[in-house]
């Protein structure tokens, strides 16, 4: 865990222009998460509700474009559906996991900015790594196990994760509101069966927050 804080800290000061004046923020919200995969050519997702909590700075780079990184505590997961063996019911040859787990979420997001009145609103847009801490998971059944995250297990998922966030944000008095929506790219399955699609990590996360603006 140090290690992970110290290689945000570095990649934080590395995107720092000279002499930008920071301005730092807070948020907080609901997240939306599922895990997406594509089973008989239909998409699949099965989703549950969870939180984010995050630290970010606005750094301006030039006139309404500004850089904003954060480093958010994620509450997020999913339902999923494994193929145990053909010629069943799909109840039982694609039997349901369950997973809940946190992560350290880390955007960088490019900020275009546009104010009306007193109102101020954003398009952001930008990559994000997931970095998964701990977490559990509910199998067919019903057994609450550890997921041990990057181990090749038959339903253990993979550490890292790259993904694409969009969101929009209005600002008014320093506080402001905002709805982004994080798409995974990289498969999160650790294992798989003969004929089993990808897993992918979905968020859209509801979020209040305040601006510490002199």
């Amino acid at each position: 865990m140090k290690r992970i804080g110290l290689v945000i800290i570095l990649v934080m000061l590395m995107i720092v222009p000279a002499g930008a004046q920071i301005t730092w923020g807070v948020r907080g919200g609901l997240a939306y998460s599922s895990l997406v995969q594509k089973i008989d050519n239909n998409y699949q997702s099965g989703a549950r509700f969870g939180f984010s909590v995050a630290g970010l700075a606005q750094i301006p780079l030039y006139k309404k474009l500004s850089l904003q990184p954060e480093v958010a505590f994620v509450n997020q997961g999913g339902n999923y559906l494994s193929k145990i063996s053909d010629g069943e019911s799909p109840e039982l040859a694609y039997p349901k996991t369950k997973c809940n787990y946190y992560s350290i979420l880390v955007p960088v997001n490019l900020v275009y900015t546009f104010q009306f009145t007193d109102v101020y609103f954003s398009v952001i847009a930008g990559p994000a790594v997931d970095f998964s801490l701990f977490g559990k998971m509910k199998t067919k059944e019903n057994l609450n196990t550890d997921i041990v995250f990057g181990q090749s297990g038959e339903a253990d998922l993979k550490t890292f994760d790259l993904g694409v966030n969009l969101g929009l944000q209005v600002e008014y008095s320093n506080f402001f509101f905002s709805v982004s929506a994080l798409c995974g790219t990289l498969d999160r399955r650790t294992s798989k069966h003969d004929g089993e699609s990808s897993l992918y990590q979905n968020n859209v996360t509801f979020s209040l927050g305040y601006y510490f603006r002199k």
